[in-house]
C-alpha cells in the first residue's frame, strides 16, 4: 500500500548527508544533531517514501536501489532551491543543466572534446560542463556514488563491478603509430617493420584492452618494440613523443590533429587495431538525460 503521508525537505537533507558520509554518527557530527535524531528522521522519511533507504551493514549505511534514486532527485530538489535563492536575490540568470563528466587519464584530451562537442553544440545556452580528470578506478568510485553523471574511458568496466555499472563503447578509431621528425627518420625499413627495437611510449596498465591488442599484434608480426615509458596521460606521452622520446600509438581519428599541434609523422595506420571509448554510468539509476543523448547519439 502506498504512503500518504507527505515528505519533509528536512528529512530529505538529513538522508543526503547520511548517504554522502556512509554512517548515522557522521551525519550527526556535521549536522549538530545526535545520532537518534537522525536515524529517527531517516526512519519517518522511509516510512513517508514506503521503502527501505539503507541497507544497514555494521556501522555503515548502503544505498538500496530505492535510495539510489532518491539522492538523485534530492540533489535535483536541492539545485532548484538554490537556484531560486539566487533568482529572488537579483541574481536572474538562465537555468543551467549540470553535466558532470569523469575524464579517464588515458583517454586522448582531443577524443574527449570530439564526444562532448555536438551535446555542448546543441545545449551551449544551459550547459554547465564539469570535466574530472584521474585514475580509473576513482573514477569509477565516484560515478558509483552519484557524484558523476558519466566517466569516459579507454577500457571497459571491470567484471567485478558490471553488475552496478553500465558501460557502452560510443566511438570506435583504428590505431594510427607517430613520431617527431628526427625519430622517424632513424627508424630503418617499410611499417610495420620500422617498428622492431623502435622505442615505443606505452600505457602504464598493461593489462587494457589496447595494450593486450598491441601486443599480440607484434607477436603476430613477430615485430618487437622496446618500451622506453610507460605513460597513463595522454598529453604527456605525447608530448614525450614530441620530444622523440619514442614512438607513439594514437586514435586515428585525432591524427591530423595530433600531427598539427605536435609536428609529428604518421609512420603507419593499423585499421583492425580498435581503440574504443566507453561512457561508464551507473546502473540502476535513471540516466543525465545529456548521458542519455550522448548514449544514442
Amino acid at each position: 500500500m502506498k504512503s500518504t503521508r507527505p515528505l519533509n525537505l528536512k528529512h530529505l537533507r538529513y538522508f543526503a548527508e547520511v548517504a554522502r558520509r556512509g554512517s548515522v554518527s557522521a551525519a550527526a557530527r556535521a549536522l549538530y544533531l545526535t545520532p537518534q535524531t537522525v536515524s529517527s528522521q531517516i526512519q519517518e522519511l522511509e516510512a513517508a517514501i514506503g521503502q527501505p533507504l539503507f541497507d544497514r551493514v555494521g556501522r555503515r549505511m548502503l544505498l538500496t536501489h530505492a535510495g539510489e534514486t532518491a539522492l538523485d532527485y534530492a540533489k535535483a530538489i536541492f539545485a532548484l532551491g538554490e537556484e531560486l535563492k539566487t533568482v529572488l536575490q537579483g541574481g536572474a540568470r538562465a537555468r543551467s543543466v549540470v553535466l558532470r563528466v569523469g575524464i579517464a587519464d588515458s583517454v586522448a584530451k582531443l577524443q574527449t572534446i570530439s564526444t562532448l562537442q555536438p551535446v555542448i553544440e546543441r545545449h551551449r545556452q544551459e550547459l554547465e560542463l564539469v570535466c574530472q580528470e584521474g585514475s580509473y578506478a576513482d573514477l569509477l568510485g565516484r560515478v558509483g556514488s552519484g557524484e558523476l553523471d558519466m566517466v569516459l574511458s579507454d577500457s571497459p568496466v571491470p567484471p567485478s563491478l558490471a553488475r552496478s555499472l553500465h558501460a557502452r563503447a560510443i566511438t570506435e578509431t583504428g590505431v594510427s603509430f607517430m613520431a617527431a621528425p628526427s625519430l622517424a627518420a632513424r627508424l630503418k625499413g617499410a611499417f610495420p617493420r620500422n617498428l622492431d627495437h623502435a622505442p615505443l611510449l606505452a600505457s602504464s596498465s598493461g593489462a587494457s584492452a589496447l595494450m593486450q591488442s598491441l601486443e599480440s599484434w607484434f607477436t603476430r608480426l613477430q615485430v618487437r618494440p622496446h618500451i622506453v615509458g610507460r605513460i597513463d596521460d595522454s598529453a604527456l606521452l605525447k608530448g614525450l613523443a614530441q620530444g622523440g622520446f619514442g614512438v607513439a600509438a594514437v586514435p586515428t581519428s585525432i591524427e591530423a590533429e595530433v600531427s598539427r599541434q605536435y609536428r609529428m609523422k604518421v609512420l603507419g595506420r593499423v585499421p583492425e587495431l580498435r581503440m574504443p571509448i566507453y561512457l561508464v554510468r551507473a546502473r540502476g539509476r535513471r540516466p543525465h538525460p545529456l548521458v542519455a543523448e550522448i548514449e544514442q547519439a
